[in-house]
């Protein structure tokens, strides 16, 4: 829920609008999250991520291969390491360990949102009227708003109503 009245999506294939490849994702982090609730565990092998049920006080985990799932991986449920005796001795501590794996497409994804907002911050302006974002993308001074409830006419450089004299002296800077 996003704080709105009625704002929870109840069915949930409504995120098939999301399109395959984001829906899939939707899914599989909330089958994660589903297993880490109940206590569960993720095999860290990258690739795998399997969600595993041991019981609580087993700490040696064997990421079993059944069903397509699973790649024999034998991990500390503490470190997610490989399993060892005795106590953990990664650089991290277990608390710092747990659960940072990071998702290279999504790392991906959240440079390419980073770089498109500073490439939006440097091509656009809001119009003087209703604020709504307009690209310059050549073209001279005089830019007029694509909103149709709006089509203020506004100079680029000087952000005012177009005028004469935006028209004399910056028509093309």
């Amino acid at each position: 829920t996003a704080g709105c009245p009625d704002s929870l999506i109840k069915e949930l294939h409504h995120f098939r609008i999301l399109g395959e490849e984001q829906y899939n994702r939707y899914q599989r982090y909330g089958a994660e999250e589903c297993v880490l609730q109940m206590g569960g565990v993720l095999c860290p092998t990258p690739g795998c991520g399997a969600g595993l049920l041991p019981e609580p006080e087993v700490r040696k985990i064997v990421c079993e291969p059944s069903n397509g799932l699973g790649c024999g991986f034998v991990f500390c449920r503490e470190c997610k390491e490989e399993y060892h005796d005795g106590e953990c001795s990664t650089l991290l501590s277990s608390q710092e360990a747990v659960g940072y794996m990071i998702d290279e497409h999504a790392a991906m994804q959240a440079r390419w949102e980073e770089a498109s907002r500073e490439t939006i911050k440097k091509t656009t302006k809001p119009c003087p009227s209703c604020h709504v974002p307009v690209e310059k993308n050549g073209g001279c001074m005089h830019m007029k708003c694509p909103q149709a409830q709006c089509r203020f006419e506004w100079c680029w450089n000087c952000g005012l109503e177009w005028n004469r004299t935006c028209m004399g002296d910056h028509w093309f800077d």
